[in-house]
């Protein structure tokens, strides 16, 4: 095996399928997506170079900054209310009984389980103004007055929006985060009882810090979750009404397969892989940072 290991060309050898699929599906697709959006496309008549032109017209579309600012604010949402909620709420849940736990753990991943087309059929009809079941619910408690068109209000759409992804991905966090802390060796709890830590203590010196790499790993997924968001907008507004509720996903949608602007959607894609990175790049600071003030 070390002979085999220690010559490149069985290694290469050894990794040829997955280099090709990798080329094949993703540096390809790169390339292409590059080449696209420094021309003038429509898929039908002959591409036409036109440089940095669709970068520059992005750039001063006002439907396309706000766009990319509401996936940026879902992004933010998805981390504090994703990432950041399911360690907490992981870390209370480690405190209750077993068979509490079991049933708790149940209902948070039931939402996982479902399709996002499915979650967003369900929650089109909990946000219906006229036969809805939040209207219905707050009519029955005696607070009719805050009854709304949830999903055409300007102040509540985006938020409705954002509800329905973070709930759906929830469950995912939740459960990295409470594997994570049960992978932890329960003598270092019983060590830090014995000399006399309380709750808080033990969960800033010990929970925490071993659970920071899960922690990095939540809110990169969330944080991915909610700059890509798109489904539940295509489903339920349709980016709507108007660009109410467009997020940059929904405009690069809408710029590819309403517009026929091909080129002007693969700018879009580069820019997002671009602030994909940017994003990433900072949590990856971050958590860098955090690392070696604790060391």
């Amino acid at each position: 095996m070390k002979k085999v290991l220690g010559n490149k060309w069985y290694i290469f050898l050894l990794s040829a399928p997955a280099l090709i699929l990798l080329a094949a599906f993703v540096v390809y697709p790169i390339f292409n997506i590059v080449v696209m959006s420094l021309q003038k496309t429509n898929g039908l008549t002959p591409p036409e170079w036109i440089g940095l032109e669709n970068f520059k017209t992005l750039l001063q579309d006002e439907a396309f900054i706000r766009a990319n600012l509401a996936s940026l604010g879902l992004c933010l949402l998805a981390v504090l209310c994703n990432a950041v909620l399911a360690i907490i709420v992981s870390i209370l849940l480690c405190t209750l009984g077993p068979r509490t736990q079991k049933i708790l753990r149940t209902a948070f991943v039931i939402p996982l389980v479902l399709s996002i087309s499915v979650i967003s059929q369900l929650w089109l009809t909990i946000y219906h103004a006229d036969w809805g079941l939040l209207n219905y619910f707050l009519k029955m408690i005696g607070l009719g007055f805050l009854q709304n068109e949830w999903l055409i209000n300007p102040k509540t759409a985006m938020i409705c929006i954002a509800i329905v992804g973070m709930w759906w991905m929830f469950g995912m966090d939740l459960l990295m985060s409470y594997s994570g802390i049960k992978a932890i060796p329960e003598s270092y709890f019983e060590a830090a009882q014995l000399d006399g830590a309380g709750f808080f203590n033990t969960v800033r010196y010990i929970t925490l810090p071993l659970l920071r790499d899960v922690a990095k790993t939540c809110v990169t997924v969330s944080a991915i979750g909610g700059l890509f968001t798109f489904p539940q907008v295509f489903i339920m507004t349709g980016g709507g009404p108007g660009d109410l509720t467009q997020t940059v996903m929904m405009y690069m949608y809408r710029q590819a397969f309403s517009n026929q602007r091909y080129g002007m959607a693969s700018a879009v894609g580069i820019l997002v892989i671009i602030e994909t990175c940017v994003v990433l790049g900072g949590i990856g600071w971050l958590f860098r940072q955090g690392k070696y003030r604790e060391d």
